[in-house]
């Protein structure tokens, strides 16, 4: 039996357990200079140390938190962080003016990255996704979904999945694989041509993905084409997310609450309606503003959307094209500062929400009987994450009971 102690924490914040929505998502959890203690990879207790300390054996491992603020680790449900190639010279046309359809025109945007994925050799690829696992988690990712999409064929879309399905195997953050076989038409092909390879991949890909997705997107793929591919998922076996509403309302909201989406993901885009219709239902909403940082786009409109009832999660979206990053503090300052989301909101967002989000339970919350995966902030007050924005926080990391990475030496 493995066995962690965490003492000193000037804070242990976590979100309400199952409080997903309203008023009371603000309300985290703050136990003060507590301790936590780690069986087995799950949370046994929280409280003060003179509680706590007659559980420690010999084989207990005793971390001093020195005053820091320990909270869950992050979920970021929702990337595309295994691709090839590098669009840096694209990011740098944009700033002199250059718009994203011309230099999709020129062979630019997904497109270029696709060519990447078909000339890299796998282990390169693997090399990459490694590079930047290792990021997120010294930036506080402990739970972590990757989508395919950069294939655009089933060769390549399959090899995807299996480097997704590799790595889960070979670092500490946990992962769920995602089929987005439908994020563009390929170059030579039509799109009914591509919606039929799309079908016939659907058997293969279940077997490495949990979730498919889908581009619900003016000159993607249209709310009808939409459901009919989320629907072929499911049939194998896979549960329906959607790309929607990032730069146009096409009906891909009443698509994906009829298709039954576990998550509607963007969202920049909305009228009254869609809001209303989704505070209706349980799908999470995904809120990724590191897109409208990095294309000058809107922001989504996460204050309506949380007072009418909605389900917002957090993630970063991290891809080549339009949002480099895996910084969710970064993240939660901007939906505090550019969404009008609060400090408390914000935390529940990128945690317990975004596990909600990958259909994952007891995950998200410092609570006993849940998943021990927390980090050990290097500040005394959980506000500071965000504002004191721009820097990185995390002193340590500790995935199901075991300490994965330590960036700053204990107190």
């Amino acid at each position: 039996m493995t066995s962690l102690l965490i003492k000193n924490a000037s804070q242990v914040v976590s979100p309400q357990a199952q409080v997903f929505r309203g008023k009371e998502l603000g309300n985290l959890i703050v136990e003060r200079d507590a301790s936590i203690h780690i069986e087995n990879g799950s949370i046994r207790a929280v409280g003060p140390f003179p509680e706590l300390e007659t559980a420690i054996t010999n084989e207990t491992t005793i971390i001093d938190a020195g005053g820091r603020v320990v909270m869950p680790g992050f979920v970021d449900s929702h990337s595309h962080l295994v691709f090839g190639g590098n669009r840096a010279n694209e990011f740098a046309e944009r700033c002199r003016g250059v718009s994203y359809e011309e230099i999709a025109r020129r062979g630019g945007g997904i497109a270029s990255t696709v060519k990447a994925i078909h000339q890299s050799p796998k282990e390169a690829i693997k090399k990459q996704a490694h590079l930047n696992l290792r990021r997120a988690l010294n930036q506080g990712i402990t739970t972590m979904e990757i989508k395919s999409g950069y294939g655009l064929s089933k060769e390549t879309e399959i090899k995807l999945l299996e480097i997704i399905t590799e790595l889960k195997e070979e670092q500490p953050i946990e992962l769920t694989a995602t089929f987005l076989g439908a994020h563009a038409v390929p170059k030579g092909k039509n799109k009914t041509e591509y919606i039929s390879e799309v079908l016939e991949m659907m058997p293969d890909a279940s077997k490495y993905a949990q979730f498919c997705d889908v581009f619900c997107e003016e000159g993607y793929f249209s709310a009808e084409e939409s459901k009919m591919i989320l629907e072929a998922g499911k049939k194998a076996g896979m549960l329906p997310k959607m790309h929607v509403n990032q730069f146009h309302e096409i009906g891909g909201i009443q698509a994906a609450i009829e298709v039954g989406a576990v998550s509607a993901d963007h969202l920049e885009v909305m009228n009254e309606q869609g809001i209303d219709l989704l505070a209706q239902t349980d799908i999470a909403c995904t809120f990724l503003p590191g897109v409208s940082f990095f294309l000058n786009i809107p922001y989504a409109p996460a204050r309506k959307m949380i007072d009418a009832g909605c389900i917002p999660a957090l993630a970063t979206d991290f891809n080549p094209g339009s949002s480099m990053t895996l910084s969710m503090q970064l993240l939660i300052s901007m939906a505090c500062t550019q969404m009008q989301v609060s400090v408390e909101e914000a935390i529940c967002a990128s945690t317990q929400n975004g596990a909600l989000a990958l259909q994952k339970s007891r995950v998200g919350c410092l609570l006993p009987g849940w998943q021990a995966d927390l980090l050990i902030l290097d500040t005394d007050n959980y506000r500071n994450m965000a504002y004191f924005f721009g820097e990185n926080h995390i002193a340590a990391v500790i995935k199901k009971g075991k300490l994965v990475a330590q960036l700053k030496e204990s107190a």
